[in-house]
């Protein structure tokens, strides 16, 4: 599911109900209405840390095989311009 990032004032709104009916006494409304209103302001970090999950299980394969720094500080500091050797 796609959510675009809720509107300020909804949460606002979200918030003075929650209050509003807490300050009546219903603590079971009240718990709701936090559970809908972190839903809704968690809900599009959930979705865009899926997205970096996926782009870095996708990203593995770009990066197996390129050298660590060890082996291109070796690459670098090699004086005889040789390639180095296979170990």
């Amino acid at each position: 599911m796609v959510c675009q990032p809720p509107h300020p004032e909804s949460l606002s709104a979200l918030r003075r109900l929650r209050d509003e009916v807490t300050g009546r006494g219903d603590q079971c409304l009240g718990l709701l209405l936090a559970g809908i209103e972190v839903y809704a302001s968690v809900g599009r970090e959930m979705e865009l840390l899926e997205i970096m999950r996926k782009f870095a299980h996708d990203a593995e394969e770009m990066v197996r095989n390129t050298p660590s720094a060890a082996e291109l500080r070796k690459l670098y500091d090699r004086e005889d311009g040789e390639p180095p050797r296979k170990s």
